[in-house]
Protein backbone atom coordinates (compact mmCIF):
# COMPACT_ATOMS: atom_id res chain seq x y z
CA UNK A 1 0.00 0.00 0.00
CA UNK A 2 1.38 3.42 -0.54
CA UNK A 3 0.73 5.61 1.87
CA UNK A 4 0.42 9.70 1.82
CA UNK A 5 2.97 11.63 3.82
CA UNK A 6 2.79 13.70 6.72
CA UNK A 7 2.21 17.57 5.97
CA UNK A 8 5.78 18.10 7.83
CA UNK A 9 7.66 17.43 4.93
CA UNK A 10 8.48 21.03 3.48
CA UNK A 11 9.00 21.36 -0.61
CA UNK A 12 12.71 21.21 -1.67
CA UNK A 13 13.11 23.69 -4.42
CA UNK A 14 16.48 23.06 -6.95
CA UNK A 15 19.52 25.06 -5.42
CA UNK A 16 20.94 25.91 -8.39
CA UNK A 17 17.92 28.28 -9.22
CA UNK A 18 17.77 31.92 -7.45
CA UNK A 19 16.79 32.55 -4.00
CA UNK A 20 13.85 34.69 -4.82
CA UNK A 21 12.72 32.26 -7.29
CA UNK A 22 12.79 29.12 -4.78
CA UNK A 23 11.22 30.52 -2.58
CA UNK A 24 8.31 31.77 -4.95
CA UNK A 25 8.01 27.90 -5.62
CA UNK A 26 7.89 26.96 -1.78
CA UNK A 27 5.35 29.09 -1.29
CA UNK A 28 3.32 28.10 -4.56
CA UNK A 29 3.62 24.17 -3.44
CA UNK A 30 2.76 24.79 -0.04
CA UNK A 31 -0.35 26.72 -1.01
CA UNK A 32 -1.44 23.17 -2.81
CA UNK A 33 -0.70 21.35 0.40
CA UNK A 34 -3.45 22.73 1.99
CA UNK A 35 -6.16 21.06 -0.27
CA UNK A 36 -4.65 18.27 -2.32
CA UNK A 37 -3.76 14.59 -0.78
CA UNK A 38 -1.16 12.59 -1.87
CA UNK A 39 1.09 10.50 -3.43
CA UNK A 40 0.38 12.25 -6.90
CA UNK A 41 2.50 12.21 -9.59
CA UNK A 42 4.15 15.96 -10.16
CA UNK A 43 3.72 16.93 -13.37
CA UNK A 44 4.43 20.16 -13.46
CA UNK A 45 8.03 21.93 -13.03
CA UNK A 46 9.74 19.07 -11.99
CA UNK A 47 13.21 20.04 -12.21
CA UNK A 48 12.29 23.02 -10.56
CA UNK A 49 10.87 21.50 -7.00
CA UNK A 50 9.68 18.47 -5.20
CA UNK A 51 6.44 18.46 -3.38
CA UNK A 52 5.61 16.64 -0.62
CA UNK A 53 2.56 15.32 -2.32
CA UNK A 54 5.05 13.89 -4.73
CA UNK A 55 6.13 11.27 -1.73
CA UNK A 56 4.69 8.41 -0.02
CA UNK A 57 4.45 8.03 3.92
CA UNK A 58 8.27 6.70 4.10
CA UNK A 59 10.02 8.32 1.64
CA UNK A 60 8.39 11.51 2.99
CA UNK A 61 9.99 10.66 6.05
CA UNK A 62 13.34 9.90 4.89
CA UNK A 63 12.94 13.78 3.16
CA UNK A 64 11.92 15.24 6.73
CA UNK A 65 14.74 13.32 8.17
CA UNK A 66 17.29 14.96 5.69
CA UNK A 67 15.76 18.59 6.40
CA UNK A 68 16.04 18.53 10.02
CA UNK A 69 19.42 17.28 9.74
CA UNK A 70 20.73 20.12 7.41
CA UNK A 71 18.50 23.04 9.27
CA UNK A 72 20.53 21.77 12.10
CA UNK A 73 23.73 22.34 10.81
CA UNK A 74 23.54 25.15 9.37
CA UNK A 75 21.95 27.24 11.87
CA UNK A 76 24.57 26.24 14.30
CA UNK A 77 26.82 28.67 15.36
CA UNK A 78 29.32 26.24 15.16
CA UNK A 79 28.86 26.37 11.12
CA UNK A 80 28.78 29.75 10.77
CA UNK A 81 31.86 30.21 12.50
CA UNK A 82 33.80 27.05 11.88
CA UNK A 83 32.29 24.72 9.41
CA UNK A 84 31.12 27.03 6.28
CA UNK A 85 34.54 27.08 4.84
CA UNK A 86 34.64 23.54 4.45
CA UNK A 87 30.95 22.59 3.23
CA UNK A 88 29.09 25.17 1.68
CA UNK A 89 25.66 25.78 2.00
CA UNK A 90 24.85 25.36 -1.46
CA UNK A 91 26.26 22.02 -1.37
CA UNK A 92 24.36 20.71 1.75
CA UNK A 93 21.21 21.75 -0.11
CA UNK A 94 22.32 19.79 -3.12
CA UNK A 95 22.29 16.80 -1.46
CA UNK A 96 18.17 17.24 -0.20
CA UNK A 97 17.92 18.48 -3.48
CA UNK A 98 19.30 14.53 -4.92
CA UNK A 99 17.22 12.71 -1.96
CA UNK A 100 14.41 14.49 -2.51
CA UNK A 101 14.38 13.74 -6.46
CA UNK A 102 15.46 10.07 -5.76
CA UNK A 103 12.50 9.75 -3.14
CA UNK A 104 9.89 11.12 -5.85
CA UNK A 105 11.33 8.63 -8.21
CA UNK A 106 11.06 5.71 -5.63
CA UNK A 107 6.93 6.83 -4.98
CA UNK A 108 6.05 6.85 -8.62
CA UNK A 109 7.36 3.35 -8.75
CA UNK A 110 5.48 2.19 -5.85
CA UNK A 111 2.82 3.80 -7.53
CA UNK A 112 3.05 2.07 -10.54
CA UNK A 113 3.44 -1.22 -8.74
CA UNK A 114 0.81 -0.52 -6.93
CA UNK A 115 -1.22 -0.91 -9.93
CA UNK A 116 0.35 -4.03 -11.27
CA UNK A 117 -0.72 -5.84 -8.17
CA UNK A 118 -4.15 -4.47 -8.58
CA UNK A 119 -4.47 -5.39 -12.02
CA UNK A 120 -5.62 -8.63 -10.31
CA UNK A 121 -4.39 -12.12 -9.94
CA UNK A 122 -0.43 -12.24 -11.60
CA UNK A 123 1.04 -15.12 -13.67
CA UNK A 124 4.57 -16.57 -12.03
CA UNK A 125 6.36 -14.82 -15.35
CA UNK A 126 4.83 -11.57 -14.21
CA UNK A 127 5.30 -12.42 -10.28
CA UNK A 128 8.87 -12.82 -11.11
CA UNK A 129 8.90 -9.36 -12.40
CA UNK A 130 7.38 -7.48 -10.10
CA UNK A 131 9.21 -9.15 -6.72
CA UNK A 132 12.41 -8.18 -8.53
CA UNK A 133 11.13 -4.60 -9.12
CA UNK A 134 10.25 -4.52 -5.85
CA UNK A 135 14.20 -5.13 -5.18
CA UNK A 136 15.42 -2.41 -6.99
CA UNK A 137 12.66 -0.15 -5.19
CA UNK A 138 14.58 -1.55 -2.07
CA UNK A 139 18.02 -1.17 -2.95
CA UNK A 140 17.26 2.45 -4.11
CA UNK A 141 15.63 3.35 -1.02
CA UNK A 142 17.82 1.82 1.38
CA UNK A 143 21.12 3.80 -0.77
CA UNK A 144 18.77 6.44 -0.02
CA UNK A 145 18.47 5.90 3.34
CA UNK A 146 22.65 5.71 3.73
CA UNK A 147 22.75 9.25 2.87
CA UNK A 148 20.14 10.48 4.92
CA UNK A 149 21.80 8.75 7.66
CA UNK A 150 25.28 10.43 6.77
CA UNK A 151 23.89 13.86 6.86
CA UNK A 152 21.85 13.03 10.57
CA UNK A 153 25.73 11.72 11.65
CA UNK A 154 26.90 14.95 10.74
CA UNK A 155 23.66 17.28 12.22
CA UNK A 156 24.61 15.00 15.46
CA UNK A 157 28.66 15.96 15.51
CA UNK A 158 27.78 19.67 14.85
CA UNK A 159 25.10 19.26 17.91
CA UNK A 160 27.70 18.24 19.99
CA UNK A 161 29.96 20.95 18.94
CA UNK A 162 27.60 23.17 19.28
CA UNK A 163 26.68 22.64 22.77
CA UNK A 164 30.28 22.76 23.97
CA UNK A 165 30.23 25.90 22.32
CA UNK A 166 27.60 27.22 24.77
CA UNK A 167 29.23 25.48 27.55
CA UNK A 168 32.59 27.26 27.08
CA UNK A 169 30.57 30.26 25.99
CA UNK A 170 28.79 30.24 29.72
CA UNK A 171 31.99 29.48 31.54
CA UNK A 172 33.70 32.06 29.74
CA UNK A 173 31.12 34.54 30.94
CA UNK A 174 31.27 32.78 34.65
CA UNK A 175 34.84 33.33 34.88
CA UNK A 176 34.41 37.10 33.73
CA UNK A 177 32.81 37.25 37.63
CA UNK A 178 36.00 35.73 39.03
CA UNK A 179 37.32 38.88 40.73
CA UNK A 180 34.15 39.18 42.90
CA UNK A 181 34.43 35.84 43.88
CA UNK A 182 38.75 36.42 45.10
CA UNK A 183 37.60 39.52 46.38
CA UNK A 184 35.21 37.57 48.73
CA UNK A 185 37.75 35.30 49.66
CA UNK A 186 40.13 37.66 50.54
CA UNK A 187 37.67 39.63 53.05
CA UNK A 188 37.32 36.02 54.57
CA UNK A 189 40.44 36.52 56.88
CA UNK A 190 39.25 40.19 57.73
CA UNK A 191 35.99 38.06 58.30
CA UNK A 192 37.71 35.75 60.96
CA UNK A 193 39.25 38.30 62.75
CA UNK A 194 36.23 40.54 63.31
CA UNK A 195 34.39 36.99 64.34
CA UNK A 196 36.90 36.15 67.21
CA UNK A 197 36.68 40.72 68.19
CA UNK A 198 33.18 39.94 68.56
CA UNK A 199 33.26 36.59 70.11
CA UNK A 200 36.00 38.29 73.08
CA UNK A 201 33.61 41.20 73.38
CA UNK A 202 30.50 38.78 73.47
CA UNK A 203 32.29 37.04 76.85
CA UNK A 204 33.26 40.30 78.05
CA UNK A 205 29.67 41.44 77.66
CA UNK A 206 29.01 38.05 79.96
CA UNK A 207 31.32 38.60 82.01
CA UNK A 208 30.02 42.36 82.42
CA UNK A 209 26.40 41.02 82.78
CA UNK A 210 27.20 38.84 85.77
CA UNK A 211 29.03 41.39 87.74
CA UNK A 212 26.14 43.48 87.39
CA UNK A 213 23.58 40.81 88.50
CA UNK A 214 25.57 40.21 91.26
CA UNK A 215 25.86 43.91 92.56
CA UNK A 216 22.36 44.03 91.54
CA UNK A 217 21.93 41.16 94.02
CA UNK A 218 23.71 42.96 96.82
CA UNK A 219 22.23 46.14 96.03
CA UNK A 220 18.83 44.27 97.03
CA UNK A 221 19.96 42.43 100.38
CA UNK A 222 21.13 45.78 101.10
CA UNK A 223 17.65 47.24 100.46
CA UNK A 224 15.88 44.59 102.13
CA UNK A 225 17.62 44.96 105.39
CA UNK A 226 16.37 48.41 105.26
CA UNK A 227 13.02 47.88 104.96
CA UNK A 228 13.09 45.40 107.73
CA UNK A 229 11.33 47.16 110.67
CA UNK A 230 12.41 48.43 113.78
CA UNK A 231 12.68 46.29 116.99
CA UNK A 232 9.79 47.56 119.79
Amino acid sequence: MVRNVGDRVEPVANPSLRPAKRERLIRIVKAQLAYNVGPVRQTRLREEVVSPLALERECGTLLHRAQCAITTVVTSQVYQRELRGTVQERALRQHVWDIAVALREITELLLDLAVSYAGGQAGPMTTAVLLSQNRAISVARDATTARVVALEALAEHVAVAEAARRDWEAAHRAAARNDRFLDLVARTAADKHATTEITGLAMQAAETSQALRETLQRAALAAEALALPESG
